[in-house]
C-alpha cells in the first residue's frame, strides 16, 4: 500500500467515470454527502469492505431523482465514503 501512495499520478484522470446526466436541476445536496461521510471507509485492518459496500448500497438505493441514473449517484458519491490511504489509492487509479 505504501508503494501505491507514492506511485506517480501524471498521466492519470478520474478512475470513476460518471455517466451524463440530462437534468437540469439536479444537485447533491449537503446533508445527503454527510450522511455518505458519517462512516467512511479507511482501510484499517477493522474495517470490513463488505460491510462498507453494503451499507452504502443500502443508503444509495433510497435516492430518486428524475432523469438521473441511480448508478451516476452512486459513482458520484462513492469517493465521498472514503477516507485516507483508500482514498489516495482511487485517485491514483488508472483513468476509466
Amino acid at each position: 500500500m505504501e508503494e501505491l501512495l507514492q506511485a506517480p499520478t501524471e498521466g492519470y484522470g478520474e478512475a470513476i467515470v460518471i455517466p451524463e446526466i440530462l437534468s437540469d436541476n439536479f444537485e447533491i445536496k449537503t446533508n445527503l454527502l454527510k450522511l455518505i461521510q458519517a462512516n467512511p471507509f479507511h482501510s484499517f485492518e477493522r474495517d470490513n469492505p463488505h460491510t462498507h459496500i453494503a451499507n452504502f448500497k443500502r443508503i444509495t438505493s433510497t435516492l430518486r431523482f428524475r432523469n438521473v441514473p441511480n448508478n451516476a449517484i452512486k459513482l458520484m458519491l462513492f469517493p465521498y465514503s472514503l477516507e485516507g490511504a483508500v482514498e489516495s489509492m482511487l485517485v491514483k487509479e488508472p483513468l476509466n
